[in-house]
């Protein structure tokens, strides 16, 4: 019998509504959690809801990963900077009925003389699948990160490690790409008023909402509108370290679509311009042998 585990990271957004009611739901709070640097035990708490129709069986699991380039948490144990061993969770089995909410409590203990700086862990709060008679169940789940900073020398410096775009393009949006590498102690949050910006043409273009694990390079996407005919140089730049690629945009399309348009005007001025010395000569013609006849 196979087997599979469909996760999801509650940092993305829910749908405003989802009418009809999902025979399934499960909602998280917090989507991740901070715990800053102070003391050595803590306990945080989650809330989870069962939205959906049905009650299912809840199991919470403890994991240390790696964050990817695509801000997915890869589980590997004796990850670096892992803290899963550190945290205690309960309860970490219950059964949710239909509309209620349940609340999980975390207490983390830092061991003797830890690393200063960030150290992560998720808790995994899987659903597992019902007994039924197919080859394949899924599992689901929601995977939760949690930061662990340990007191100590705190760096949340970052570096840009790439920034990629078309060099020559027709027209926008053009796409922009940028890889961006932790060189400190913690994690680095580029969210709301700190959002990352890459200077383009004179104006600022914004990433979307993303987080630098400790140790991780993340890659993130834009998109930038040029304008209609430029060379532009886009540059990114934090803490010091900065990128700049060119970009020239030439609407060849449009150039022809004028080109096309340009001769057919040439075209019709010819024409109309030999039509009417046609008609000049056909009148000296005929004038000339109105006179011919009077002589």
């Amino acid at each position: 019998m196979g087997g599979a585990l469909c996760l999801l990271w509650a940092e993305a957004p829910a749908l405003a509504h989802t009418p009809p009611q999902p025979n399934f739901s499960l909602q998280v709070s917090p989507t991740r959690l901070v715990i800053p640097a102070g003391t050595t035990t803590t306990a945080q708490r989650f809330q989870l809801t069962n939205k959906g129709r049905s009650a299912f069986d809840i199991t919470v699991e403890k994991a240390d990963f790696i964050a990817g380039e695509n801000g997915a948490l890869n589980f590997q144990p004796n990850a670096p900077y892992a803290a899963a061993a550190w945290a205690t969770v309960e309860p970490a089995n219950f059964r949710m009925a239909a509309g209620t909410t349940r609340t999980v409590t975390v207490r983390v203990k830092m061991p003797p003389d830890p690393e200063p700086g960030d150290h992560q862990f998720a808790l995994i709060f899987k659903v597992p699948a019902a007994q039924d008679a197919s080859n394949i169940r899924i599992n689901r789940g929601i995977a939760t990160p949690v930061f662990v900073t340990v007191p100590g020398p705190v760096d949340s410096s970052v570096e840009i490690a790439g920034l990629q775009a078309q060099e020559f393009v027709l027209g926008g949006p053009v796409p922009l790409t940028a890889r961006i590498r932790s060189v400190g102690t913690v994690h680095r949050d580029f969210r709301s008023s700190s959002r990352l910006h890459a200077q383009a043409g004179g104006s600022a273009v914004a990433f979307p909402d993303f987080t630098v694990v400790r140790g991780a390079i993340r890659e993130v996407a834009t998109q930038w509108d040029p304008p209609l005919m430029c060379v532009c140089h886009v540059t990114l730049s934090a803490d010091g370290s900065a990128r700049t690629v060119r970009i020239v945009v030439l609407p060849l399309h449009l150039l022809g679509i004028g080109l096309a348009v340009l001769l057919a005007a040439l075209l019709l001025a010819w024409f109309v311009r030999r039509r009417y010395r046609a008609r000049v000569l056909a009148a000296a013609i005929a004038l000339n042998g109105t006179d011919d006849r009077r002589a």
